[in-house]
């Protein structure tokens, strides 16, 4: 009964998000062309325009975030992990855990939910830019509209949270069902020592419900930074090297206690096997990339520092890129655990 329950709020997690992140992408796809309309024909109500759609973008993101909130708190609610006692007195022996039980308390930004999750950030954060700076910096505007754009639109094509929710989550949950359906005691216990690890060390530590969160946080704030850095190129005017500079430090910010919240959360869970993971030593790089950055700002109005500082800001959020796709594209912990 329980699974059955599950799996009816995973057919209205698909019937209800599929049609709001659809929308989401049409708005995104029109926006784009808005935005670069107006770097061609510079119409000032191009821009209104485009605040406006980011808007509704921005509450239909919110919305579906809403929905995959409401999917993670019915999974906790209806599914639980009994363990049978040798499996309860084996990890008490290993581990020092003493668990007769176990529910998935699941994350937000796991799968394919971390495109999402960064997208939703991404347009709070020019949402909030867009009343701010609407007369003073329009071209930051219509540069974070077209990043966010285009992550809206990836999102829709390679990471959609609503078409198939949860993959990997929904595979380990039917299977602990079938495992009980079967009343196979040797696959049950099998199947518990799987989850007891999964759940504990992954699901439900509070490190992955701060260490992710505060990355694609810190990711979404350095996208502003880096479409400042771009128009200090282009237009030389104070304004965007402030907001630049103001995402930098929020950015940076949560980058550095992100990145130190993982180390006991990596020395927990992988032993020593984690320190030359490629992701981790791509954040070592992205990191002192950002704290060159900021020391640059120092001597901003130095001859030639400038171009430098703005450049340079540039290079981070490449760096930052790469760093995010190196889960995907070369072997390491990261890669096998999909964080």
């Amino acid at each position: 009964m329980e699974y059955l329950e599950y799996l009816a709020a995973r057919e209205i997690v698909s019937t209800f998000g599929e049609p709001i992140l659809t929308y989401a992408t049409l708005i995104s796809v029109i926006l784009l062309l808005l935005s670069l309309y107006y770097l061609v024909k510079r119409e000032e109500r191009l821009i209104e325009y485009s605040i406006k759609l980011l808007q509704v973008n921005t509450i239909l993101i919110a919305l579906g975030f809403v929905i995959l909130m409401w999917f993670h708190f019915k999974i906790y609610s209806t599914i639980e992990v009994i363990y049978p006692e040798y499996v309860t007195a084996y990890m008490y022996q290993t581990s020092g855990i003493q668990l007769t039980s176990s529910r998935f308390a699941i994350p937000l930004w796991i799968e394919t939910e971390k495109l999402y999750f960064w997208a939703l950030c991404l347009s709070l954060f020019a949402w909030q830019i867009s009343r701010k700076y609407r007369d003073t910096a329009k071209g930051i505007i219509v540069s974070l509209n077209v990043i966010l754009s285009f992550l809206v639109i990836i999102t829709y094509l390679y990471s959609n949270p609503f078409t198939e929710p949860l993959p990997i989550v929904h595979s380990e949950i039917t299977n602990w069902s079938q495992a009980i359906a079967a009343q196979n005691p040797q696959i049950v216990g099998q199947i518990a020592m799987q989850l007891f690890g999964r759940i504990t060390y992954y699901y439900n530590t509070m490190y992955m419900w701060t260490h992710p969160p505060m990355l694609f946080i810190a990711y979404a704030s350095l996208a502003v930074t880096f479409a400042g850095c771009v128009f200090m190129l282009l237009k030389k005017d104070e304004i965007y090297d402030k907001i630049a500079y103001n995402h930098a430090k929020i950015g940076y910010f949560l980058l550095t206690v992100g990145m130190l919240i993982g180390y006991p959360w990596a020395v927990m869970a992988w032993d020593g096997d984690w320190w030359w993971d490629s992701k981790i030593n791509g954040s070592i790089m992205m990191w002192v990339l950002y704290s060159a950055y900021l020391h640059t700002r120092i001597h901003l109005h130095k001859k030639g520092m400038w171009e430098v500082t703005a450049i340079l800001g540039i290079v981070c959020f490449i760096s930052l890129v790469f760093t995010y796709l190196l889960t995907y594209v070369v072997p390491g912990i990261h890669s096998m655990a999909q964080i």
